[in-house]
């Protein structure tokens, strides 16, 4: 009897507790169905063309059966997990077409990034009803637009078209462009921009250049409230070998980016996350530090309470030669200098863990998984992990996962 007590409060226990927590609203994750993770090094894309680029939508807390819903939408992970903004408060994702899916006789090409067909749309998606997202229109923005940021009604979006480097948009409440003003960047007519973020004030954006491998500051002018034009602020800083993903930190002081080192699964050494002290009245910008943070680094995310997760592919883009199945987790503390001291790494199951966002309060972590060491009906993931604050912070997985299309590759909290 006393073990048949202790067995029924073990489960009674257990029961309480969620597979999955994550304090948010709901969740926005895009996957690219059109190419094997491994394609990268030796260009097999390994399609089945039933599989189609989605959007999932997630809403909290979960319930089995009722707690997401996708639609198809064009977008390629060619972009740095850059491809979707979408606003804190929800409402629209703005998702961009990077590139198109290839015939359906396709099945390898030399260099999938050079040889992918060129997209030029960005779409527009209705998330109010997180259980039943709809695309509402696309529009063309440019040749092979490589990211996309929002502030409030305003969207900027970078391209690889000339005289388009850099568009800005207004739109209204739904997502109809109102205005769209190709901005005079100033830059090198054979520079390739890769990035774009606003700044938490919407005042400045920060823009990272794939070609001069460094970062500028654009200061945007408004009048009446209106865009009348952007300048550059000061000069631009260099930031490594292969600068991909960047990002300011909440309260506008620092920027970081990412040096990958290399393109997917051929990095020559491990990552590393720069942190940048941006002057915004034209003095010297200052490279403050730079951590190593893991081979084949993504994408991050920085917490309300400064703690920054770096997530990345390791050796895992080779795991069906390799075995090495596994992704990889870099947790790091940021002082008030800016400058980032790693905690711990994590080993995290599945191929090229590729984006990753705390929830609302810095409590949990997604993260994106591209496919998993699976033959068959293959499919990509979303992974969570806890977060342990205070002086000696940590991670710990969280038993739940949630199943999306192959390919999964960026993801937008919706607070």
């Amino acid at each position: 009897m006393f073990a048949g007590l202790l067995g029924f409060s073990a489960f009674a226990a257990y029961a309480q507790t969620a597979p999955v927590v994550f304090n948010a609203r709901g969740l926005v994750v895009i996957s690219d169905a059109d190419m094997a993770a491994s394609a990268f090094n030796d260009g097999k894309l390994l399609r089945d063309n039933t599989a189609k680029d989605k959007l999932t939508s997630v809403k909290f807390p979960l319930e089995r059966g009722a707690s997401s819903g996708s639609v198809l939408v064009s977008n390629s992970v060619l972009t740095h997990s850059n491809s979707m903004a979408v606003p804190a408060t929800g409402g629209l994702a703005f998702v961009l077409e990077s590139r198109l899916r290839p015939e359906d006789d396709v099945k390898e090409y030399k260099d999938v990034k050079a040889e992918f067909p060129d997209g030029q749309k960005l779409f527009v998606i209705d998330i109010v009803n997180l259980s039943n997202p709809k695309v509402k229109f696309g529009f063309n923005v440019g040749k092979n637009p490589t990211s996309v940021d929002v502030n409030k009604n305003e969207l900027l979006v970078t391209t690889q078209e000339a005289g388009k480097e850099m568009v800005f948009l207004e739109v209204d409440q739904d997502g109809k462009p109102t205005r769209m003003v190709q901005l005079p960047s100033g830059l090198d007519s054979t520079e390739v921009v890769t990035n774009v973020s606003f700044h938490p004030s919407g005042d400045f954006a920060a823009v990272t250049l794939g070609k001069s491998k460094s970062l500028v500051l654009y200061k945007i002018l408004r009048e009446g409230g209106k865009l009348k034009n952007i300048e550059q602020v000061g000069e631009p800083v260099k930031v490594g070998d292969e600068p991909t993903f960047g990002k300011f930190s909440k309260d506008g002081k620092f920027y970081f980016v990412l040096d990958s080192k290399g393109t997917p699964g051929n990095a020559t050494a491990e990552s590393e996350l720069l942190a940048i002290e941006f002057s915004q009245t034209g003095g010297e910008h200052k490279l403050l530090g730079q951590t190593p943070v893991g081979e084949n680094a993504s994408a991050f995310a920085i917490s309300p309470d400064g703690l920054v997760a770096v997530v990345g592919a390791a050796k895992s883009i080779d795991a069906f030669t390799s075995g090495e199945a596994k992704s990889n987790i870099t947790l790091l503390n940021v002082g008030a200098d800016g400058i980032a001291t790693k905690v711990a790494d994590y080993p995290i199951d599945g191929i090229y863990a590729n984006s990753i966002a705390f929830d609302k309060d810095g409590s949990n972590l997604a993260v994106s998984i591209f496919e998993y060491l699976e033959y068959g009906d293959r499919k990509g993931g979303v992974e969570f992990w806890s977060v342990t604050k205070g002086g000696s912070p940590a991670l710990s997985k969280q038993a739940g996962r949630i199943s999306v299309e192959r390919g999964s590759h960026t993801i937008r909290v919706i607070e």
